[in-house]
């Protein structure tokens, strides 16, 4: 098999090593290899919680926006995250350019697709991620269908998850996202699958760039998941004292369900539109409602 010279700096995106992914910057002689190493650089920057889109915006400008569609539908990308919701329009428009184009490069139509599909699940156009997910080549990228997967559960389709899972593992047995998905399917199902998930996590974490925010709430959930109370509340403390920690809604989550003193406040506050959190206010709101229909007795 013909070795994927952006592997690396794949690897750490996806291993959520975004310190270790944005210092891998080189001076690739291949103009097209160095502008895709910059891609995934900058989609580092953009997973941060918050997105980073100064230093995104620093990476891209080294290359012209009508180089490439990438180029092009990730500026639109942060342009969104900074606000600008009418980038949706535009953004839609990439997708009807690449599907409207069979010669289009394969990793061109697949950036194109996972980046148009975050922003459809960002704006709550579910079923339109599904079908820009599931068309095309993404039905044959993996990544394209790890954010699917993830889609799929946050629905409750854990039948169509476990299918789609099932297509990846096809594709890329031993990939690290392969293994992700059957980590998300096994923290939503429960029993046996929860302990691989566990093992997953515990693997990420014991890398020497390991301990990084998003992998420290993975592993404190699994841990949760399974019981270990101290041991997750160990990871969130710890996820918390990192830069930002503090402030991802993921820790916070996690933090509010353990328990934690003051993460509830802090959830509300800092991460309004995480979807814990707006599962939390709307039970509140239903909970005062009723309980004004209740006069309490002088």
């Amino acid at each position: 098999m013909e070795l994927d010279p952006l592997y690396h700096v794949k690897q750490l995106f996806y291993q959520a090593a975004i310190e270790e992914a944005t210092s891998q910057l080189s001076s690739d002689s291949d103009e097209t290899l160095s502008q895709r190493r910059s891609i995934y650089i900058a989609r580092s920057y953009l997973s941060l919680s918050p997105p980073n889109t100064l230093l995104a915006k620093k990476i891209l400008s080294n290359y012209s926006i009508e180089s490439s569609i990438s180029i092009k539908i990730l500026n639109s990308f942060i342009s969104f995250l900074e606000g600008d919701k009418e980038k949706l329009e535009e953004i839609r428009d990439f997708v009807l350019e690449i599907e409207g184009n069979e010669n289009e490069d394969s990793f061109e139509e697949n950036i194109v697709r996972v980046i148009s599909g975050i922003c459809f699940i960002i704006s709550g156009e579910n079923e339109e991620a599904v079908a820009t997910l599931n068309e095309g080549r993404g039905k044959e990228d993996l990544e394209c269908l790890a954010l699917l997967v993830q889609l799929l559960l946050t629905l409750d389709r854990r039948d169509l998850a476990q299918t789609t899972y099932n297509t990846a593992k096809k594709i890329g047995n031993d990939s690290i996202l392969v293994q992700a998905m059957e980590a998300w399917i096994g923290l939503k199902t429960g029993s046996r699958p929860l302990h691989q998930s566990y093992y997953f996590y515990e693997e990420l974490y014991q890398l020497p760039s390991g301990r990084t925010p998003p992998v420290l709430a993975s592993h404190a959930a699994s841990h949760l998941l399974l019981g270990h109370i101290d041991e997750a509340k160990a990871d969130i403390v710890e996820a918390s004292q990192k830069e930002n920690g503090d402030k991802d809604g993921n820790i916070l989550a996690v933090g509010t369900t353990l328990g934690i003193e003051g993460y509830s406040e802090k959830l509300a506050s800092n991460a309004p539109q995480h979807p814990f959190a707006i599962d939390l206010a709307e039970k509140s709101r239903l909970f005062d409602e009723a309980a004004s229909k209740f006069a309490i007795p002088a």
